[in-house]
């Protein structure tokens, strides 16, 4: 019998094991912590409902199963028929043995990574597109990842305990201010070891939301590390004069700036941000594009939020043919870094198409491009789209900021006001009408 087939067995029985043995989810979660673990795409499916199912405590048996699949399900290879194979097999079979099961799954997952990862390294010294250093770098930094999804580290009751009680306790705590009251409210802000994603179509204000962000964080004085894969570093400066001059506007400052008054302005703006945005504050990179390197800069610069403007544009680590599949494991491995470096990290999404053919344009959750995994793996899902664009009767300086999916807070929406040729999103619509710049510190509720 060839190894693929031993490994689809084992698969198939260990997915039955549970659907017997529900309580057994746990034990098994602990080595697979993503569905890339899984060799079949089906297999990789079915872990999905099972965990959908554990996650809304829902009853895992053959009779729910069944009734939970989809005609997308069927479609994929995941039927009644497969589901009571999977039950058969695993009746019995992994009993007293499941973790065992898993820890060989989650070896042989490992096993391809290295294999994946192995041929871009080789690629990219054939290649020989970059230099030596980049690319050892490039290499530790892939092969360090690897070590580090060891699982099964001792469990230390006390210690996690008192981490626990520190964290509740203690002013340094994980959770950080937005300065946007709605957010604030929404999640509590940004939390370090997890995800946010900002979704929106092009033209709706998403980099605008994300540059606003990136200011209340700066002045909040929090260290910020900014990926830039859509525009050159220098076209993101010319919006963070624009919005940290609060008087020039953004045409002005493209277009350039010939008046005496305007010079000054700019010179005084220009002081204001090399003071901010100081080096051991504030990096930018816009000539990165893949994650082993984007990976490598957080872990020198040891940031206290990670932003990342188009994460449709980041080559994961290791290789997958399909782009879903890249993607997935884009979000896994900046979840992963988010909690060992201990950073919020914010990824803005691109949206398919889907939303513009909607009459409101309200972007919802299977909107997101490409992949379920950005859904699932974040702890926070926002979208910002501009009403006015989709229908010009709507006001201009309104943008919506919708809370679609915040593990724990509460979802909802609200208005915000936008001025775009200041580069400017405001907390509210009235505080557009009555501008007052407010930024709100780490230990301050703005709600």
């Amino acid at each position: 019998m060839e190894s693929k087939e031993i490994d689809h067995q084992l698969e198939d029985a260990l997915l039955g094991s549970i659907i017997h043995n529900p309580d057994e989810y746990e034990n098994a979660s602990k080595y697979i912590h993503t569905d890339e673990i899984f060799h079949q795409g089906r297999a990789r499916r079915l872990w999905r409902i099972l965990t959908g199912l554990h996650s809304n405590k829902k009853t895992i048996d053959l009779i729910s199963l069944t009734d939970s699949l989809t005609p997308e399900d069927n479609k994929k290879g995941v039927d009644a028929v497969y589901v009571v194979d999977c039950s058969a097999i695993g009746n019995g079979k992994c009993l007293g043995h499941l973790d065992t099961y898993s820890k060989r799954l989650y070896e042989k997952y490992l096993l391809r990574r290295i294999v994946g990862q192995t041929r871009d390294i080789e690629k990219k010294a054939i290649e020989n597109n970059e230099s030596v250093y980049d690319t050892i770098v490039s290499a530790h930094a892939n092969l360090g990842e690897l070590i580090a999804l060891r699982p099964g580290e001792k469990f230390d009751i006390d210690k996690e305990l008192i981490d626990a009680i520190n964290s509740i306790t203690n002013k340094e705590t994980k959770l950080m201010r937005t300065g946007y009251g709605s957010i604030d409210k929404f999640s509590g802000g940004l939390t370090r070891g997890e995800i946010t994603i900002i979704g929106g179509r092009p033209g709706h204000g998403k980099t605008t939301f994300l540059i606003n962000l990136l200011s209340q964080m700066i002045h909040s004085g929090l260290k910020v590390i900014f990926f830039n894969r859509e525009l050159p570093n220098s076209e993101m400066i010319k919006k963070l004069i624009t919005l940290e001059s609060g008087k020039l506007s953004y045409s002005m400052v493209r277009q350039g700036v010939y008046e005496e008054a305007e010079i000054e302005e700019l010179k005084r703006v220009k002081k204001k941000i090399a003071e901010l945005y100081s080096e051991d504050k504030f990096l930018m990179f816009d000539n990165i594009r893949d994650f082993s390197r984007s990976a490598t800069e957080i872990s020198k610069f040891k940031p206290d939020v990670v932003m990342d403007d188009y994460i449709q544009l980041v080559q994961p680590s290791g290789y997958f043919d399909s782009r879903r599949l890249q993607i997935e494991q884009l979000v896994n491995d900046y979840k992963w870094l988010a909690k060992e470096q201990e950073c919020a990290v914010v990824l803005a999404s691109q949206l398919n198409r889907s939303v513009e053919y909607r009459d409101d344009g309200e972007p919802r959750l299977s909107d997101l491009a490409e992949s379920g995994a950005i859904e699932q793996v974040a702890e926070n899902v926002f979208f910002v789209y501009y009403e006015h664009k989709v229908n010009p009767k709507k006001d201009k300086n309104i943008i919506r900021l919708k809370a679609s999916k915040v593990r724990y807070g509460e979802s909802g929406s609200s208005n915000l006001g936008y001025d775009g040729d200041k580069v400017k999103i405001y907390n509210s619509f009235e505080e557009y009408e009555s501008p007052e710049v407010k930024v709100y510190e780490q230990n301050e509720l703005p709600f």
